[in-house]
C-alpha cells in the first residue's frame, strides 16, 4: 500500500540531485511517491486514468520548473497539495463541460482493503472502523487519510486543505471523537488510544 521507503536524508540527497538536473533522480522521486499519490488521487476522483494522467503531468511540470522552485521541506506534501489542486481543477472543468458528470464513487470512502489486516481480530476491527468512517463528513475522512495514511503533520495538512492549523486540529478531533465512541460501543479495547489504533491499521509504525 505504501510508497517505496527511502530515509529522509537519502531523499534530501535525491532532491538536491534532481534540482541539479539529474533526470535519474526524477525517476527515483516518481517511484518513491507514485503509489501514495495514486491512492490519494483515487480517493478524490475515483477515476484511475484521470489520476494516472494527472500524476504524470505533475512530475513533468515539476521537472520543467525545477530551477524555479523554492526549497521544499517536504516533497511528498508538496506533491499531494499540487495533485489535489490539479485534480479538482480538472474535475471542475469536466463537470462544467458535461451536465451528466459525477464522481465515480463518494470521495474518501474506505473499505476493509484500506487497512493492514494481520489476523481475524484485526479484520473485525477494520470492518467496524470502515463502517464508522461512513458517518464522517468527506472533509473529516480526508483529514484522517492525510494524518494516518500519509503521515503528514498539522502544518502540512493545513496547506493541503487550505485551512488554518487550529481548524485542522478541531476537524481531526471531532472525527476521532466520533470514531472513538463508535469503537467503544463495540467493546474494542484499542479504542482508548485511537490515534495509535489508526496508525497501526493504516500500516504506519510509530
Amino acid at each position: 500500500m505504501k510508497s517505496t521507503d527511502l530515509k529522509s536524508n537519502n531523499l534530501q540527497e535525491v532532491w538536491r540531485n534532481f534540482k541539479g538536473g539529474d533526470f535519474a533522480s526524477l525517476g527515483i522521486l516518481f517511484e518513491t511517491h507514485y503509489k501514495e499519490l495514486f491512492y490519494y488521487g483515487i480517493k478524490i476522483a475515483g477515476m484511475p486514468e484521470l489520476v494516472k494522467d494527472t500524476i504524470q503531468d505533475l512530475f513533468a511540470n515539476v521537472w520543467e520548473r525545477r530551477n524555479k522552485m523554492a526549497q521544499v521541506e517536504n516533497f511528498k506534501a508538496y506533491l499531494i497539495i499540487s495533485l489535489r489542486r490539479e485534480l479538482i481543477r480538472r474535475i471542475n472543468k469536466t463537470r462544467n463541460e458535461s451536465s451528466v458528470y459525477q464522481f465515480a464513487e463518494p470521495q474518501f470512502s474506505f473499505s476493509v482493503e484500506d487497512f493492514l489486516i494481520s489476523d481475524e481480530e484485526n479484520l473485525k476491527h477494520s470492518k467496524i472502523l470502515a463502517h464508522s468512517m461512513e458517518g464522517l463528513t468527506e472533509r473529516q475522512r480526508e483529514v484522517i487519510l492525510l494524518r494516518f495514511y500519509h503521515d503528514l503533520e498539522f502544518p502540512e495538512i493545513s496547506l493541503v486543505l487550505e485551512m488554518n492549523i487550529q481548524s485542522v486540529r478541531n476537524l481531526l478531533f471531532r472525527a476521532l471523537d466520533h470514531i472513538r465512541k463508535d469503537l467503544s460501543g463495540h467493546g474494542l479495547t484499542g479504542a482508548g488510544n485511537i490515534e495509535m489504533f489508526l496508525w497501526t491499521l493504516f500500516g504506519i509504525k510509530k
